[in-house]
């Protein structure tokens, strides 16, 4: 797979986990609908702040992770897909139950401190980054790839809040949305699932040699 192919694969990957509603729709929502839109538009700055921060810590981690070889990546691989699976699950499980908006938090009166702390309050964003690095990013790949890496999520994060802030302020488009979000949840986790079987299996023919 090519550099720009697998751009391309993490732009998916991407855009697929942030239109999932989850804290950051949430919190975003929230302000632009009780605030203002401009509060709303602070809120998604935070929120592109706190990403970008989870996915360059993940690049570290993942600089390191693939300087070992042998077993140890392997075994990373194997975790990666597993948690890939798992993932693709809860988004199934939850696209089949109605779907319920968290508590939003609180700071309306500093909406860009609320988007960037609700998004760096969840560790899991960057176990997910590290296992999608892990995956899909190719070994010795070049600084400019991850610095593209990084304002693909940039660009991607702010065109997508920006549009949930925009739009999700009125009782109608609120409904329609929410309504969409769980058909995307079912989709999202069955090419979640999909993508940590294929590991799966790939790592399974090289350890048989198939």
């Amino acid at each position: 797979m090519t550099l720009w192919a697998t751009l391309v694969q993490l732009s998916v990957l991407h855009i697929l986990m942030a239109m999932i509603p989850g804290p950051n729709t949430v919190v975003v929502s929230y302000v632009s609908a009780r605030v203002s839109r401009r509060a709303g538009l602070l809120a998604v700055g935070g929120v592109v702040l706190g990403s970008a921060i989870w996915v360059i810590l993940s690049m570290f981690g993942v600089g390191l992770l693939l300087l070992e070889a042998g077993i140890v990546y392997r075994a990373l691989r194997w975790l990666g897909a597993a948690y890939l699976i798992y993932v693709g699950i809860r988004m199934l499980r939850a696209g089949l139950r109605p779907a319920e908006l968290q508590r939003p938090p609180q700071g309306a009166r500093a909406p860009l401190i609320a988007g960037l702390i609700t998004t760096l309050s969840n560790p899991k964003s960057a176990v997910f980054w590290t296992s999608v690095f892990v995956v899909v990013v190719p070994a010795h790949a070049p600084a400019w790839f991850y610095a593209a890496v990084v304002a693909l999520i940039v660009f991607q994060s702010f065109a997508w809040y920006a549009f949930v802030a925009l739009v999700l302020s009125t009782d109608i488009a609120r409904r329609y949305y929410h309504r969409f979000a769980q058909w995307l949840d079912r989709l999202a986790g069955v090419i979640m699932i999909g993508f940590g079987l294929r590991l799966a299996y790939e790592l399974h023919s090289e350890m048989t040699g198939r």
